[in-house]
């Protein structure tokens, strides 16, 4: 699916993460939001990245969001988040 392609690569390229998963759980949500019955709607997060040290977790959202603003432009609706730094 290209919007999850795209979705790696610019959490890869952003925050060159140790740990990246990416899961679509656009299916989840096809009962309330037609577009998500093709799925890449919905998506869980896990990141964790050196570039988040030092960083309140509201502004690690925030930088998350930065990254993946032209899909939300182009069909993604939704992301849960989990951000983290290094163990």
């Amino acid at each position: 699916m290209e919007i999850k392609a795209n979705i790696i690569k610019k959490l890869s390229d952003t925050f060159l993460p140790t740990e990246l998963k990416v899961e679509d759980q656009s299916h989840l949500h096809a009962n309330h939001n037609e577009d998500a019955k093709k799925g890449g709607t919905h998506f869980k997060i896990f990141i964790r990245s050196e570039k988040f040290i030092n960083i309140k977790p509201i502004d690690r959202h925030r930088m998350a969001m930065e990254a993946l603003s032209d899909e939300f432009k182009n069909g993604l609706h939704a992301v849960s988040f989990d951000l983290k730094t290094p163990i």
